[in-house]
């Protein structure tokens, strides 16, 4: 029964050198504790081989830095001890990219180009991988099985935080299922993972010998029909290979005292036998099946939260997106100008675990060589552009004479212009441009034309000032026809100054235009030549006229909704009705009272998704939650067509010594049309707690959505190679009970597209990429009641420090253990916020249905990877190549950390209650 199946034995060690908020130095303040440590390990495992245990190892190393930089100058006997374990002793090393590549947050082409670096100084690599972090994504299943990876492995330990174990419980139906490699279905895409953990796992039995032993003692009863594979990973540098201090009377614990502590154990048995992930996989299938369509990760808190959701993170990932999208009007020629420095910025150690920003060192250089490849990618553009003017294939003039105030059309040469890159093929743009100081005065001013196609429609918002000028603007943009290119001509309508004496060029005569059709530039003419008379201005009683017309047509729109807007003898309104190009989606705004500017009611068709909380803007810090107060809600400014409300007023929280402001506009445009979606563009600064005593920001939400979604409820992602995914909200408490209410989960990554999904019906939630950009940058928020499921989404918000249940054993001693002697310190990203500006822009959008039409995905897409600008030296607008988030300058100044731990404030209460546990657990 089970007599010759065996226990095989492994232990995975990561190597990674590289840490943001630490320097390059060989003490505490850099790298200094990984060296040592790595240097204990080697001789611990040389030590155990020497004495005829054949131990062996899996390794994967950080390459850049750690073995190309630092490694062969302070430590290039670490280097030749690796070596020979790999060439002696039948160790293994795992790929896991040059630069700790950040693989699931890649797109194809980046990640087809980071999976070739599959050899380092120390030689060639196996074919199986272990991400940095455990950041993983399904939506790359296929990519890496093309480049030849095998397998992937993941932490899911009973004792977090790890990539798994909150995710799925099909990894823990049985112990030979638990310590088996896995099939990871995605779609028509599968992988083996193969699942590794850690100390706390066997010590949640006691010790290491109860452990192995109660997995041998189900072998020989055949309630384990098989092999078994217990592989045991920790960073190279966790406190779990050192002793862990714990005495019983005046003893250490047996099974506490660490790496060294856990061979001396394995000598005691006969039915180990040493192995690494290929060994193992070589001559065992995968024996169970998981699925799991979001995204995975370890970090601080079992997710993305670590890795995404600081504004310093949108900052630099915005560049990236930027230099993406620059790369898609060429890349089908030739291989993009930053591909390398993109893969270079894609590291998982650049974007975690730190809050608010990394070391200053590590800021300025992502500033420098984010900010560079945008500089690259421009001049990539231009050129591409230039070829394209000069092959006459396409008529892509840019040339203007003046820089006019208003416009002054007189032949096609003195009108300015830029071009629109398409390379998306859809008929919706999306663009952020830059005016030179001194022209636009209003955002209503700005006329933007197109001679060759058609433009059904297109708003444009203020983005930002300067001087009182409009200097930035976010454009959305609707043709009739898809094509590669547009060349848009523009002029600022400065209808509000004189404008000097004009001869015209022609001399028209009335008879040769008939002046009842005679509109825009050519009106002007005429009027110009006294030949038109100017319309007579209009009368009180046609304002009025005008007013109440206005009215019934809005009470008509809005039927069978909620009370249309309403004057009051104020001059507030009651409500205002924002709705989609097809009226499908509806949103009620509260116009006055205690409401003013809040979402009092959302609908789509005739189901009412969203109440009085559907959209939510607050700070908390100190325990009280401060809503964004509304001080002024008014009609819209907004060039092009479009209609919608701005509403503004302060950002306070508690302890804060400046208050923060916020402009919040919702836009009903026909450009969404093919989308059906309603603008919204936020500009927020928040409170500044810097220099007030202890206070800090612990959770931000500038826009929380939560529709009356309450029952199937799902996440809806897009992956950075374009696939298009769902997970249902209640796979947390289903694997672990308790999660069921989750106060803050990412794994959703957010290439543009986010959303949730009820029985009946979702919302989608388009973000501008190039605009504001991020791995992740929507975490959610999960309450389970009577009512069933309340699901929060948080576009460009964090939650701060929150906590999650992990299916640990041991009454959660061995999580608190973790969590104050062994894990990372948790990340505040909500402190990292104070006085922090953001700019950002987002199309909400409904569907009916269990999923979005592909038509829908394909222009919501195109809305958020956005078009590519180039602009006319000679004019006055320009592709905008900002930041649209401005940190306080103390977060570039950060100083260097240090690597020492501090001590527990409850340190020696946590582990007389751990050497209690398990003294009882080895009776």
């Amino acid at each position: 029964m089970g007599t010759n199946h065996r226990i095989h034995f492994g232990f995975l060690f990561h190597v990674n050198f590289y840490h943001a908020g630490l320097g390059d130095t060989n003490d505490d303040r850099g790298f200094g504790r990984d060296l040592a440590r790595i240097r204990d390990i080697l001789d611990i495992l040389a030590k155990a081989n020497n004495e005829g245990q054949p131990v062996r190892a899996a390794w994967d190393f950080e390459n850049d830095y750690t073995l190309g930089r630092i490694l062969p100058s302070l430590g290039p006997d670490v280097i030749d001890g690796v070596k020979t374990r790999l060439r002696e002793r039948g160790d293994e090393l795992l790929f896991s990219g040059k630069h700790a590549g950040l693989f699931a947050g890649m797109t194809g082409k980046e990640l087809s180009f980071a999976l070739h670096y599959k050899s380092n100084e120390l030689g060639e690599t196996s074919n199986v991988l272990r991400p940095e972090g455990d950041l993983f994504s399904p939506a790359i299943i296929g990519r890496l099985k093309k480049a030849g990876i095998e397998a992937v492995l993941l932490g899911n330990s009973n004792v977090g935080p790890n990539a798994l174990s909150t995710v799925t419980k099909d990894l823990r139906k049985n112990t030979y299922v638990k310590y088996n490699p896995a099939t990871y279905r995605h779609g028509n895409n599968s992988i083996t993972v193969l699942p590794y953990y850690t100390p706390a796992d066997f010590l949640e039995e006691g010790s290491l010998k109860k452990f192995l032993d109660s997995l041998h003692n189900k072998q020989l009863s055949g309630e384990i029909d098989g092999d078994v594979f217990v592989l045991v990973g920790a960073d190279v540098r966790s406190p779990w290979w050192e002793d862990m201090e714990i005495r019983n009377i005046f003893r250490k614990s047996s099974g506490t005292e660490g790496l060294s502590g856990f061979i001396k154990a394995l000598r005691k048995f006969d039915y180990i036998a040493y192995n690494t992930p290929t060994g193992y996989l070589k001559e065992h299938a995968p024996v169970s099946e998981i699925s799991f369509a979001g995204d995975l990760a370890g970090g601080t808190s079992g997710d993305f939260s670590a890795y995404s959701e600081l504004p310093y993170d949108r900052l630099i990932w915005t560049r990236i997106e930027r230099a993406r999208m620059g790369s898609r009007v060429y890349d089908h020629e030739r291989v993009s100008d930053t591909l390398a420095q993109r893969i270079k910025l894609l590291s998982a150690s650049e974007f975690g675990l730190f809050s608010p920003a990394p070391a200053k060192d590590r800021f300025a250089e992502m500033d420098r060589l984010s900010a560079e490849i945008q500089k690259i990618e421009r001049k990539a553009i231009n050129e591409k552009e230039m070829s394209m003017r000069t092959s006459g294939r396409q008529r892509l003039n840019n040339s203007a004479i003046g820089k006019h105030l208003y416009s002054r059309r007189k032949d096609d040469e003195e009108r300015n212009s830029f071009i629109i890159m398409n390379p998306k093929g859809q008929r919706v743009v999306s663009f952020q441009l830059l005016i030179d100081s001194g022209q636009c005065p209003k955002i209503g001013t700005l006329v933007l034309e197109c001679d060759e196609c058609q433009i059904r429609s297109y708003t444009a918002v203020e983005m930002s000032k300067e001087n009182g000028y409009v200097n930035s603007a976010f454009v959305v943009m609707r043709f009739a026809e898809a094509q590669g290119t547009y060349k848009i001509y523009y002029h600022f309508d400065r209808s509000d100054i004189p404008k000097e004496p004009h001869k015209p060029l022609i001399e028209l005569k009335p008879e040769d235009h008939p002046v009842f059709h005679a509109e825009g530039a050519m009106k002007r003419l005429l009027e110009a030549q006294g030949k038109l008379k100017a319309a007579p201005p209009p009368s009180p009683d046609d304002g009025r006229r005008q007013a109440v017309a206005n009215r019934i047509a809005e009470i008509n729109s809005a039927q069978g909704v909620t009370r249309a807007k309403t004057l009051t003898s104020g001059g507030e309104r009651d409500s205002y009705v924002i709705s989609s190009p097809d009226q499908k989606l509806r949103i009620v705004i509260s116009g006055m009272g205690a409401t003013k500017g809040h979402i009092r009611e959302v609908f789509y068709d005739d189901e009412r998704i969203g109440d009085n909380q559907f959209l939510s803007s607050f700070v908390k810090s100190g325990g009280t939650v401060s809503e964004f107060t509304c001080e002024e809600i008014k009609d819209a400014e907004l060039a092009g067509e479009g209609m919608g409300v701005t509403i503004s007023g302060a950002v306070h929280a508690g302890g804060e010594s400046a208050p923060g402001r916020y402009e919040l506009q919702i836009i009903k445009t026909a450009a969404l049309k093919g989308i059906d979606g309603i603008l919204l563009h936020m500009d927020v600064t928040y409170p500044s707690l810097e220099g007030v005593g202890e206070a800090f920001l612990e959770e931000i939400a500038p826009l929380q959505i939560s529709p009356q979604y309450r029952a199937g409820v799902s996440v809806i992602r897009r992956s950075f190679n374009g696939i298009v995914g769902d997970y249902p909200v209640s796979v947390f408490g289903k694997s672990v009970p308790g999660n069921e209410n989750i106060a803050s989960f990412n794994h959703q990554m957010t290439a543009g597209i986010v959303g949730a999904k009820g029985a009946l019906s979702g919302i989608l939630i388009g973000i501008p990429r190039t605009v504001l950009g991020g791995l992740a940058i929507c975490p959610g928020r999960l309450l389970t009641d009577g009512e069933g499921q309340h699901l929060s989404l948080n576009p460009y918000g964090t939650y701060g420090i929150q906590s999650k249940k992990y299916p640990s054993e041991s009454e959660g001693v061995l999580q608190k253990y973790a969590d104050s002697f062994v894990n990372e310190k948790p990340i505040n990203t909500a402190a990292a916020y104070s006085g922090v500006r953001e700019k950002f822009c987002m199309c909400l959008a409904g569907f009916a249905g269990a999923n979005p039409s592909e038509g829908q995905l394909l222009e919501l897409s195109a809305f958020c990877d956005g078009a590519i600008i180039c602009g006319d030296e000679t004019g006055v607008i320009h592709p905008f190549e900002g930041d649209n988030v401005t940190l306080p300058r103390a977060y570039k100044e950060i100083p260097i950390g240090t690597d020492k731990r501090e001590e527990h404030y409850n340190s020696k209460n946590i582990k007389t209650e751990l050497a209690k546990f398990l003294s009882k657990k080895r009776r």
